[in-house]
């Protein structure tokens, strides 16, 4: 996909070892932030480029925002935290200006044929469900497709649709599944939102995936709801499916607070 200038949809450019946002990649809540779905998307490409682990899955993806993530070139820092041999460990950091502003764990573990325990799938197949807009305003200059089932973004409840990404996450350079899969790992607390946007903001804290397998294919579901307990907090689920099953599930602390009055500091 591509648009008028025959440019495909990125949220940012590889330079000077590091990486430059996009205006596609702005947050939703600070407009010269970038938002939480491009930053899981860079830990992404981060994670297949380096090509952690030979023999090992991913099983694990945890990340944390640590603030205010500037527009502005982020350069990424790999450190090995544990090398074991049934066990790898991973941190990423992403730095503006020699400043800390978001890290990932990624755990691995060594495969094993071992019996499966799938998890229940028991939502329709990706072309079973028309198209239709249900992000609402995030949809990546039209690179994100929609089919929803169930809810839509910035309406409170459960939320379930398939969705379909065909930009890039770093210019010139195909994104594969499980890049597209940490974008979506964002998108659960705007799916399964429990309140309305205008009276409440939900910005996540972090992002947190428990992969059963790698994903697969173009189109991914996503199952997410919020619960809390009215005390500034809440946790959104997500469970994440492609059309052989589900793939993995997540979670997001969310900050709630008043209208627009959200600080990352």
């Amino acid at each position: 996909m591509s648009d008028k200038t025959g440019t495909i949809p990125h949220y940012f450019t590889a330079r000077d070892r590091g990486y430059d946002p996009s205006g596609l990649a702005r947050n939703p809540w600070f407009a010269n932030a970038v938002a939480g779905g491009p930053i899981a998307a860079l830990f992404g490409h981060l994670i297949d480029e380096a090509r952690f682990g030979d023999g090992s899955e991913i099983c694990r993806l945890t990340i944390d925002i640590l603030g205010i993530v500037p527009r502005a070139l982020l350069t990424p820092r790999i450190i090995a935290v544990r090398q074991g041999r049934q066990a790898q460990l991973y941190r990423i950091e992403l730095l503006a200006s020699d400043k800390l502003v978001a890290q990932a764990h990624v755990l691995l573990a060594r495969h094993l044929d071992t019996p499966a325990f799938p998890a229940p799938h028991p939502h329709p197949a990706p072309e079973e469900v028309p198209e239709d807009n249900f992000l609402v305003g995030a949809s990546m200059a039209g690179a994100i497709r929609t089919r929803p089932i169930m809810g839509r973004v910035r309406e409170p409840g459960r939320g379930v649709s398939w969705m379909r990404m065909d930009g890039e996450v770093v210019a010139g350079v195909p994104a594969s599944p499980f890049v597209k899969a940490c974008l979506f790992a964002d998108f659960g607390n705007g799916v399964g939102s429990a309140t309305f946007a205008h009276e409440w903001s939900y910005a996540n804290l972090d992002i947190s995936v428990q992969f059963f397998r790698m994903p697969r294919g173009d189109w991914f579901l996503l199952d997410a709801q919020t619960e809390g307990a009215g005390n500034g907090h809440a946790v959104a689920q997500t469970v994440f499916a492609d059309a052989d099953g589900v793939y993995a599930k997540g979670t997001q602390t969310i900050f709630v607070a008043a209208g627009q009055q959200l600080e990352r500091t």
